[in-house]
């Protein structure tokens, strides 16, 4: 081959947009993408063991960084084994670009059965992606990706996948069709209405108990400091989803946190005379799938027009990006000259005393398991990333009492599948500034991408995985128990106690078990000061058991 390929262009297109990593596996289908990453030399490739691997680091790398996460795969089964990533990369709004090959262009719905062809590859990754395409020819190649990084990057944010055609990958010499306009920071998702903001200031202006209601929308469009102007300037409790931990540090006074299921913070929502809602969509199970009552003056504030007022009725939306609608409320607070703090000072004590409760409530469910939050939050830095699989520790503590007090360090899955929570501590660990990166998983969750260990070892990735075990699948096997009678109600939830500790060792991880609160805490500072890849398997039967067994949020289906 002589001049340029279609995999050069793919490369050339990536690094001139900011790119400097991805994460994915070589496969015929994208070998040609792979050595002009080797021959080009700016983007470093990390190896993932499954494809979910490569787009959950993507993922991870996004979240952490706010920049756009990349990730290679092949077409085919390639392609469908990234699925269960991408479908959270698509419920937490990450930017996300996924490429991966297709078959030679020849045989493009033919069904002839051609190596790993698929029937519909971009209808399959469509149904998960912001957008989807395949470039026409070759030299249309640089114009595609270019316009995916683009709509990756724009509000609403979301991952966008790309298939490309292995003789397009290979074709030589590529003559570029389309001019092509790089992507080197993110595109404005344009102001919000002056009437829209004119009406949310005049209800926020008569208010004397507000609570402002932050989302992941906040970290996403770099709005934390006006969002905690406006805090600050209404004299407001702050409650957070998982995703808008942060925006407020949870140590400060006007900082509710993650504890919308609270009864007391419930009862304090409905003593409020406003809620401002700033990125947040009110998913179901942070409002009890829409019981929890909320104030009748409603102003929320998003990206997405078909979002305010689909879960709640709202009395005012402003429609736009948070940062530029956060600011333009501000200013026109000043315009009319509203009051610099509404509320009142016994607000600011009520508010304090709901998330006092509201914490020690939860404090006391966990039982001798408290010693895990405290140990752990007691040896972290304030800019370590914290991902939370979706485990019993991460719901009960992980997600909302160990402490958070920047933006971007605590990673959870927001579609709540288990098992993304490796894959995610890989991209964080790439992407963080403040090594090492603590991993909270269940032993049931952890197994499902544990080979990716593989890739933690060959990178050196700073990071601690703390794997809580309990034999199985403990949420699940609470609720059996709970709606099904006793431990003869349990089916497929019991899953053994393989020796997690051998299996870091097998990849050249150092581990460690411990049967004790101070041995755990002892081995978490340990860990945490090596900075490099540790794993501690810590034996939860042997520390015992919380007061109350965790059930999560699912009930069984009531009357409509």
């Amino acid at each position: 081959m002589t001049g340029r390929t279609g995999g050069d262009v793919v490369v050339d297109v990536l690094a001139r947009s900011g790119v400097d990593v991805v994460f994915g596996i070589p496969s015929v289908h994208n070998l040609p993408i792979y050595d002009a990453i080797r021959r080009d030399g700016r983007i470093r490739a990390i190896s993932a063991r499954h494809e979910q691997g490569a787009v959950g680091a993507a993922d991870g790398f996004a979240r952490t960084t706010g920049r756009l996460g990349v990730c290679l795969t092949s077409t085919g089964p390639g392609a469908a084994n990234a699925m269960g990533a991408q479908l959270e990369a698509c419920v937490s709004s990450s930017p996300v670009l996924h490429l991966t090959g297709q078959i030679d262009s020849r045989f493009l719905g033919k069904h002839r059965g051609f190596i790993h062809e698929v029937p519909d590859q971009l209808a399959m990754m469509a149904t998960l992606s912001k957008a989807s395409h395949r470039p026409p020819s070759p030299g249309a190649i640089a114009a595609t990706i270019a316009q995916a990084v683009v709509e990756a990057m724009t509000s609403r944010r979301g991952p966008v996948s790309v298939e490309i055609p292995i003789d397009f990958q290979y074709a030589s010499p590529v003559l570029e069709e389309d001019p092509v306009q790089f992507a080197g920071s993110p595109a404005s998702a344009g102001t919000p209405e002056g009437g829209e903001v004119a009406r949310a200031a005049e209800i926020i202006a008569g208010s004397r108990r507000p609570i402002v209601w932050a989302g992941g929308g906040v970290p996403a469009a770099g709005a934390v400091e006006e969002v905690k102007l406006l805090v600050r300037r209404l004299g407001a409790g702050l409650l957070t989803s998982p995703n808008g931990r942060g925006v407020v540090p949870e140590d400060d006074p006007s900082c509710i946190g993650n504890l919308a299921w609270d009864p007391d913070v419930r009862a304090l929502c409905r003593e409020a005379d406003l809620l401002v809602a700033i990125g947040t969509r009110f998913q179901g199970p942070n409002t009890e799938n829409w019981k929890m009552e909320l104030p009748e003056r409603l102003v929320q504030l998003d990206v997405d027009p078909t979002v305010p007022g689909r879960n709640y009725p709202v009395q005012a939306a402003i429609v736009g990006d948070a940062k530029l609608s956060t600011a333009a409320l501000l200013e026109e607070l000043d315009r009319i000259n509203a009051p610099q703090v509404f509320a009142q000072p016994p607000w600011a004590e009520r508010v304090a005393a709901a998330t006092r409760s509201g914490r020690e409530r939860l404090r006391a469910m966990l039982g001798p398991q408290v010693g895990l939050l405290d140990a752990l939050a007691c040896c972290l830095d304030p800019g370590t990333v914290v991902v939370k699989d979706s485990t019993i520790s991460a719901y009960t503590w992980g997600n909302r009492l160990l402490p958070v007090l920047r933006p971007r360090t605590s990673i959870m899955p927001n579609s709540f599948a288990i098992g993304l929570g490796l894959p995610h501590a890989v991209g964080a660990a790439v992407g963080s500034q403040v090594p090492p990166v603590v991993l909270l998983a269940g032993d049931g969750g952890f197994l499902l991408s544990a080979t990716e260990l593989a890739t933690v070892a060959q990178e050196e990735l700073p990071i601690v995985v703390l794997v809580f075990v309990d034999g199985g699948y403990g949420v699940l096997r609470n609720i059996q128990e709970s709606q099904y009678g006793s431990e003869q109600g349990r089916i497929g939830v019991d899953l053994g106690h393989p020796d997690f500790c051998g299996l870091a060792a097998a990849f050249g991880i150092r581990a460690e078990r411990v049967e004790s609160i101070g041995a755990y805490a002892t081995a978490v500072k340990r860990a945490l000061e090596d900075r490099g890849p540790y794993l501690v398997e810590v034996d939860l039967d042997a520390i015992g058991p919380m007061k109350v067994n965790y059930t999560g949020t699912s009930k069984p289906p009531g009357p409509s």
